[in-house]
């Protein structure tokens, strides 16, 4: 069985997802269903696009059985991970210098659907799928990522799940490592011969967790637990028919436990210990499901006419019980920032005094409680025509979306009376936010990719109107905001030889501003550029791409973790300017038996504002011209190398994290208010028992560095430990 391509599909990645139809062939020609969809196709595809683009395939993922997104992307190039808990729960990525808080500004996927919980109204990705359960990770960047909207400024990130195999089949992975981490998945396919070879399913079961590696000071636990339950049913119309179909349905349900916080250390503490956790944070607990379920058709219409139409309807309901300052007192912030001032409040933190009797000493556990939804169709035509010797592959694809959030925050003051938080008796403290916001979105995108001689040039072109309204509880208020936008794109590659091309491409980025938002707040926009070259010889693969990004806009969004602004607010950051280059080389060496793979992957970054001002956004507040933005280190590398003989495999990977400012600055780094350069090292060593037993042990950060990732919201907070891991895999 195979997917359906038109001839210029091979070079067509920059022009939008690859939606296939099936034609049909035998068992014997093809192992699975490709029934889901990708933004790159083959590696050749890969090679020849007009524009920047990152595949991390299965061998990848299943190297470091990684289950944390953040560590696997330090595979991609211009891609900025903020680490957070240790463990990739809510992952914080950025891309081409957007910021990278909890990944609002890119634009999230599986299988080509809008996958973060409100992509429109609160772009804030609190979930995200686990990458261990997917077959590949996709990126795209530059002129490629307008048809990804809303948030193309940055690039976007499509996961895509395990297709239905054609054969019965399946898999169980088992995983046991340090702090009591374990991972259990069981996958499990088939398309019978019973039903015709025209109806397949595949099931994907996944339960993870871990004790957790922080030590809150009463002893409780600081870990987590996650379990994802995920279904597929496929369907492919037989050869006899008039036009080949294929049609999936996907059901799928998440849920996570994690005692997580964003209560941190002051300084002092975190050398003394950074796995330290203060006792004011021993109730924090996060919970949440996730429910979607995801509809793909695809027909193939003539041999050069192909249409495909996605479905989807998504649920995420999320409880956030955490620390959250003092009532009424001074803010965290400072009293971390200046713990010989505040000397009372952080003995409270930690545990060491009561505070029954201190009216200035409540500490503050608000439940952000919420509910995201989001629904949509949206539907794509390929067409393939020429004009003499010019080839176009023309592409228009129309999409309907809406979603929406529901908060609800509710606060609770506790004392502290021996290291234990009881509850001050208050039951009738008001919400500090009651709202509903919603957005519904119409986007259109139209291309045409030509080829001529070595010539491939795309050319693109998206519109999008977006209408958001807002309803305060608490004030008795409604507002609206309509916005919309025009933004294309061009990208161009040139084979200049066999093996050699180069490349570069111009487009509009935009991301939406949020429907609380004011009139005075512009959405944010850019004009941003790419070029640079490929080289590919046998096992060398090399790619350098420079890339400038102009602001007219930056938008700063306040989250219910930042002080001095209400959750949903946003900011003008005016203009900015972000430049760098990525680059990536690949090659292998062959002695004989043996095999020694090769990966330097590398960024630099420069960034400024372009003008001085002071913002109500805490993350900035005073700017002045010239200055850096925050968490967007110059220099990023990963080198990985290793050996593959017989039934072994070997892997090592250093990974590098330049200096960052935590807040906006140019000079010299400031002590407190910038993250340290740290380098981590990983070894996986895996051996093929026999054909269906693979067993791995796998070793993360091997020096067991601990450098402080952020200081935000409330202090210093640590990169993972040292990490064993144990692994095993049945195929069958």
């Amino acid at each position: 069985m195979n997917f359906y391509r038109i001839n210029l599909l091979k070079a067509s990645v920059s022009a939008g997802l690859l939606i296939s139809v099936p034609m049909h062939t035998t068992a014997a020609e093809e192992a699975v269903h490709l029934d889901t969809m990708t933004i790159i196709g083959s590696e050749q595809e890969l090679a020849t696009i007009a524009g920047s683009a990152t595949r991390i395939d299965e061998s990848m993922i299943s190297e470091f059985d990684s289950t944390d997104l953040n560590d696997l992307l330090t595979r991609t190039p211009g891609v900025y991970i903020r680490y957070e808990d240790g463990y990739g729960l809510r992952p914080n990525i950025g891309i081409r210098g957007v910021t990278s808080d909890r990944s609002q500004k890119i634009t999230l996927m599986e299988d080509g659907i809008l996958i973060s919980p409100a992509p429109y109204t609160a772009p804030a990705a609190y979930y995200i799928p686990n990458v261990n359960r997917m077959q590949s990770v996709e990126v795209v960047k530059g002129p490629a990522a307008i048809q990804y909207g809303p948030h193309t400024i940055g690039g976007a990130i499509n996961m895509v799940t395990l297709p239905t195999p054609y054969t019965d089949e399946g898999s169980l992975d088992l995983t046991y490592g340090s702090d009591n981490y374990y991972k259990g998945r069981l996958q499990y396919g088939d398309t019978p011969e019973a039903l015709n070879k025209q109806w397949g399913y595949h099931i994907d079961l996944l339960s993870y967790g871990a004790d957790g590696f922080k030590e809150l000071d009463n002893g409780d636990d600081t870990g987590f637990a996650r379990n994802d339950v995920n279904a597929k049913l496929f369907w492919e119309s037989a050869p006899s028919a008039e036009y080949a179909q294929f049609a999936t349905l996907k059901l799928g349900y998440a849920e996570e436990t994690s005692d997580e916080t964003y209560l941190g250390l002051s300084d002092d503490d975190f050398s003394a210990n950074p796995n330290r956790r203060y006792a004011a944070s021993q109730l924090d607990q996060f919970n949440s499901d996730h429910s979607q379920v995801h509809f793909i058709h695809g027909i193939e219409l003539s041999s050069s006419l192909s249409i495909s139409t996605r479905i989807y309807d998504q649920t995420f309901n999320r409880s956030w019980n955490k620390f959250d300052g003092f009532i009424d007192g001074v803010s965290a912030q400072d009293v971390l920032a200046n713990p010989d001032i505040f000397i009372k409040e952080m003995s409270a933190l930690r545990g060491d005094i009561a505070t029954s009797d201190s009216e200035d000493i409540t500490i503050d556990v608000t439940d952000n409680d919420r509910t995201y939804g989001s629904k949509g169709i949206s539907l794509t035509a390929d067409y393939l025509a020429y004009t003499g010797s010019v080839e176009h592959y023309l592409r228009a694809g129309l999409r309907y979306h809406h979603d929406y959030v529901s908060r609800h925050h509710t606060q609770r003051g506790y004392f502290m009376v021996d290291g234990t938080l009881e509850f001050d008796g208050i039951e009738d403290r008001e919400a500090k936010t009651l709202n509903r916001a919603e957005s519904d979105a119409v986007a259109l995108f139209l291309s045409d990719e030509l080829r001529v001689n070595d010539w491939l040039i795309n050319l693109g072109m998206r519109y999008e109107t977006i209408s958001g309204q807002v309803k305060d509880y608490l004030t008795e208020t409604e507002s609206d905001r309509n916005q919309s936008i025009l933004a294309p794109g061009a990208g161009v590659f040139f084979q200049w030889s066999d093996n050699f091309g180069l490349l570069a491409g111009v487009y509009k980025g935009f991301s939406p501003a949020g429907p609380a938002s004011d009139d005075s707040v512009s959405p944010e926009e850019s004009i941003n550029y790419e070029y640079g070259a490929r080289y590919k010889s046998g096992e060398l693969h090399a790619e350098i791409v420079g890339f400038f990004s102009d602001y007219s806009n930056l938008i700063g969004r306040c989250r219910a973790s930042d002080s001095g602004c209400t959750v949903g607010d946003e900011f003008n950051g005016g203009e900015v300017q972000v430049a760098g280059f990525e680059s990536t080389i690949n090659h292998a060496l062959l002695h004989g038996r043996y095999r020694f793979p090769v990966q330097l992957v590398y960024t630099y970054t420069e960034s400024a504002f372009q003008s001085s001002f002071q913002s109500g956004f805490s993350q900035w507040g005073i700017v002045d011209e010239g200055d850096e933005l925050p968490y967007l280190p110059k220099h990023q590398a990963r080198l990985s190398t290793g050996v593959e003989f017989d039934r072994w495999n070997v892997a090592g990977a250093i990974r590098y994290t330049g200096e960052a400012r935590e807040a906006p600055g140019q000079g010299s780094y400031s002590s407190g208010i910038s993250t340290e350069a740290h380098t981590l090292f990983d070894l996986s060593v895996s051996w093929q028992a026999t054909n269906a037993v693979q067993a791995r042990l796998i070793g993360e950060n091997l020096t067991d560095e601990q450098v402080i990732v952020s200081r935000r919201p409330f202090g210093a907070r640590p990169s993972q430990p040292l990490t064993v891991k144990a692994a095993i895999r049945w195929d069958f």
